[in-house]
């Protein structure tokens, strides 16, 4: 099983759960909640916003910057649901 990254919130494939772990004293605490965190809300509503966006711009310097944008929040997202190995 992989170690989750810590101070920030993972997704567990295998719990079905968001994790947050942080160390204490030397070991590891872990937070589960199903719900996804204010983060992932916050990014999905970036991503929404961007995309809308995109799809208005006709510039293609200025489609080309958004787009540089919305790929930074997906790489962003993508982080936070790796599956457990």
């Amino acid at each position: 099983m992989r170690k989750f990254t810590l101070d920030r919130w993972n997704w567990s494939q295998k719990a079905e759960k968001w994790v947050y772990v942080t160390r204490r004293n030397g070991k590891r605490r872990y937070i589960y909640q199903v719900e996804p965190p204010q983060e992932f809300i916050d990014l999905t509503m970036e991503m929404k916003k961007l995309n809308e966006k995109l799809m208005q711009i006709e510039d293609p310097e200025e489609n080309k910057k958004v787009f540089k944008e919305l790929m930074k929040i997906s790489e962003r997202m993508q982080s936070m649901r790796r599956d457990d190995i």
